[in-house]
């Protein structure tokens, strides 16, 4: 990059010293032109009033110089000339002697046809002698003066030469040595692991770039952070998942080999094993199917269908299921539900009244109370259902939704269940874009209060 920014320098300067040079030249060129017409008219206006032997003499020293003087009529023909001794040729069409002609003086460059040299004509109108006087002098421009001035040329050359490539060797530094510290320093930087520090530099486009990779670096971590725990949440879903299914399949193949070996042979204790032997493969059943749900709704390309759900039908149903649980328990299920509809999937709707119901009924105490409202609250859905449970400790509140999480250790395994349940209930409101709140109090109960946007008014005929 340095090589490249020095080389962009220096073609920049030659192309702006030769257009500069070539402007110079143009005019030095046109100043030394001018300089020696006036000059070549000066002269003539003294040889013009000279008499006719004076100005053959003139005509002589000026011929020792390389000069030619022309005498010529007003009709063209030539009266005298130093160089030649006769002329022939008319000299009317000459521009030189034309402008003298119509405006008192003219001048011409041109090569002569007579000494085959290139000439400055110079001419005045004589109006008293009815003539025209012309001089002519050898004329390279101011290429006769290029060997004077090529020296001086050379060194400033040289000399503008040195500076610019010094110069651009200075500032192609001072432009890639901030370039090279900000890749050091992300070399140097476990980039998502470390926080990256530049240095200020006076440069305005890399601080930019300083502080976009700062910003990169900052997202890269939070973006590492962010896989770990969901390296760390898939190790322990599959250890607790795993750990989840042992317990079930351990019970299963003990009394399935306590059938094979037909070491139980009373009626009543094989029907009691193999009793066990289904509420186990039931229980597995349920933990499969729960995990599946998680994992559809966890992921981006999951949709489910839709329809028009009566809430109020969906909540009957389920209690009636929930009937021996609570006739078990001596609860007093205080049910107020508006006569809602909401546009959802049926599994879903079903999944979350059905978790919240079974939890406050299993975590409920002898003779509590379980109450379940539903009502409308805009476009929103609003179900709250409260208990007069265990409650959940202050330090458990915020890791009751997650997957397997189980509060009371001891007592979940006397409860069954798959803990699974809040991590659903999480999950599907997660999908339908809603809230979700839990207030309890230990040896008070819990009250669980979620929203879905997914409320209709008026229902389709169709």
């Amino acid at each position: 990059m340095r090589k490249k920014i020095i080389r962009s320098f220096m073609i920049t300067f030659l192309i702006s010293f030769l257009l500069g040079f070539s402007v110079l030249y143009a005019v030095l060129y046109m100043v030394f032109l001018e300089n020696q017409r006036s000059e070549q008219f000066h002269e003539l206006q003294i040889i013009e009033k000279m008499g006719d032997d004076d100005q053959e003499g003139v005509g002589k020293y000026l011929m020792e110089n390389d000069s030619r003087l022309t005498i010529i009529r007003t009709d063209g023909t030539v009266i005298y000339d130093n160089a030649v001794s006769k002329i022939d040729e008319n000299h009317l069409q000459r521009e030189e002697v034309g402008q003298a002609l119509d405006t008192g003086k003219g001048s011409a460059i041109r090569k002569s046809d007579t000494t085959k040299q290139n000439y400055l004509y110079t001419a005045v109108f004589d109006e008293e002698d009815a003539k025209v006087i012309r001089l002519a002098i050898p004329f390279q421009g101011i290429s006769q003066s290029w060997m004077v001035l090529m020296p001086s040329f050379l060194v400033a050359f040289l000399i503008a030469l040195s500076t610019v490539w010094f110069i651009s060797k200075k500032m192609a530094t001072s432009i890639v040595l901030p370039l090279q510290k900000i890749s050091q320093t992300i070399w140097t930087t476990r980039i998502g692991k470390e926080k990256i520090h530049f240095e200020e530099y006076n440069y305005p486009e890399l601080s930019e770039i300083t502080v976009a990779i700062e910003s990169m670096n900052e997202e890269i971590g939070e973006n590492l952070n962010q896989l770990e725990k969901q390296k760390q949440i898939r190790q322990e879903f599959f250890s607790n998942a795993s750990h989840e299914l042992k317990t079930p399949l351990t019970s299963i193949m003990g009394y399935t080999e306590l059938l094979r070996t037909h070491t139980i042979t009373d009626p009543k204790q094989v029907d009691r094993c193999l009793e066990h032997v289904a509420r186990e493969g039931k229980h597995m059943t349920q933990l499969v199917n729960d995990i599946l749900m998680v994992s559809k709704l966890e992921s981006e390309e999951y949709r489910a269908p839709f329809s028009h759900i009566s809430v109020r039908e969906v909540l009957d149903g389920l209690l009636e299921r929930f009937k021996v649980q609570q006739e078990k328990m001596n609860l007093n299920i205080v049910v107020d539900c508006q006569d809602l509809y909401v546009y959802a999937n049926k599994g879903h709707i079903e999944g979350v009244f059905e978790n919240l119901i079974s939890n406050a009924i299993k975590y409920n105490v002898y003779d509590g109370t379980v109450s379940i409202s539903c009502y409308a609250s805009g476009k929103d859905m609003i179900l709250k259902v409260q208990d007069t449970g265990i409650g959940i400790p202050q330090e458990d509140q915020e890791k009751v939704f997650q997957r397997f999480y189980r509060v009371d250790k001891q007592r979940s395994k006397v409860i069954s269940g798959t803990g699974l349940g809040l991590s659903i209930v999480k999950h599907i409101v997660h999908f339908y874009k809603g809230s979700i709140e839990l207030e309890s109090k230990e040896q008070k109960g819990t009250t669980i209060t979620l929203s879905l946007p997914i409320l209709v008014h008026t229902i389709p005929e169709d």
